[in-house]
């Protein structure tokens, strides 16, 4: 079962996880190091991360369950395989598996409760409700054309910031700058497996973004989202100047996103995923070779 479930966790993206926890650790690192504290916790570090990776999972698998529910994911279906579409594993056993990755979530999200307050109790409850309520419900959040700013939202201003929140206990209003670049690409991510998926959405009724913007207009968004962050880097406090760098390959994954349609887009998604991490690296090595 554990192979074959390995196919519906969907491992070109969960690098994500670590990417966005991994940038605002390093934010909250940076800013205790100029303030000469040394209380940063990685306990706390690993267990954000734990935390994270496991509702990103739990939210995957809930994913598949209910777009196969839904007969989302049927034999047209361009994305990769997944287990349940080609009965590797069962509806019950894939239930359960959302049940023990959101109970991993619930157990190590406590110590992050312990650690912040009464407000991580709140987020991550909706966290959870939010496993659910992406493709489950009467009116599912990917089906309502919001999957882009939820993953924003999760991946980029939550887990970033509350992140940070976590070691430091502070917030700044100039963290939506970092943890905004982040999200862009993390949308991206979003974006292109709803491009690709455009026709069978559609005739199932799932009205992504992509859905209502059409092929032609979500590629252009696509294109957006990837160089918003560049737009965003003259303001950002942290000086992560090698990010520069990147820009040559963020147009060329915006250009070459116009040519490409069908499985192809398969190979753009894990490309976009990377960028992922490559932008919270390039936060690395800025700070490592920081004169500060």
């Amino acid at each position: 079962m554990l192979i074959n479930l390995f196919y519906t966790l969907r491992p070109k993206t969960l690098i994500i996880a670590f990417a966005v926890i991994f940038l605002g650790q390093q934010l909250a690192y940076f800013d205790l190091t100029q303030a000469k504290l040394d209380t940063f916790n990685i306990l706390v570090a690993i267990t954000s991360f734990s935390c994270c990776l496991f509702l990103q999972i739990a939210v995957n698998l809930a994913n598949d369950y209910f777009d196969l529910k839904e007969n989302i994911d049927n034999d047209t279906r361009l994305g990769p395989k997944r287990a349940l579409q080609n009965n590797l594993i069962s509806p019950l056993q894939l239930k359960y598996t959302i049940y023990g990755f959101s109970l991993l979530a619930i157990i190590s999200g406590s110590y992050l409760i312990y650690i912040g307050g009464w407000i991580f109790a709140l987020l991550g409850g909706l966290s959870l409700i939010g496993v659910y309520a992406y493709s489950g419900g009467r009116h599912p959040i990917a089906s309502k054309g919001l999957g882009e700013v939820a993953v924003f939202l999760y991946f980029g201003w939550l887990a970033v910031i509350g992140s940070y929140y976590l070691q430091t206990g502070a917030f700044f209003w100039s963290l939506l700058i970092p943890a905004s670049e982040i999200g862009s690409l993390v949308a991206a991510v979003m974006l292109v497996n709803n491009i690709r998926d455009i026709r069978g959405d559609f005739a199932a009724g799932k009205n992504t973004l992509a859905c209502r913007l059409g092929p032609n207009h979500s590629r252009w968004l696509y294109a957006v989202l990837l160089l918003l962050p560049f737009t965003l880097l003259p303001f950002n406090p942290y000086l992560p100047w090698l990010n520069s760098v990147l820009l040559p390959i963020h147009l060329s994954l915006s250009w070459v996103i116009k040519k490409r349609t069908g499985r192809q887009l398969n190979t753009q998604l894990g490309q976009t995923a990377l960028l992922v991490s490559l932008w919270s690296v390039g936060y690395f090595f800025s700070f490592m070779l920081s004169p500060y």
